[in-house]
């Protein structure tokens, strides 16, 4: 099965603002917060996470 995208015609602007990026479920977008790390970084935030430091 083929994944599908949006209509590039109809595709939403891109974001300057870090973190800002669209989800595609059926077909459409839907504007969405995501975390940006590097491997090392998310491993840190886990490791912190589960000595409960955070």
């Amino acid at each position: 099965m083929a994944a599908t995208r949006p209509d590039s015609r109809s595709r939403p602007h891109s974001s300057p603002l870090p973190g800002r990026v669209h989800v595609v479920q059926d077909g459409d977008a839907h504007p969405t917060q995501a975390v940006l790390m590097t491997d090392a970084e998310a491993a840190d935030w886990l490791t912190a996470t589960a000595a409960g430091e955070i």
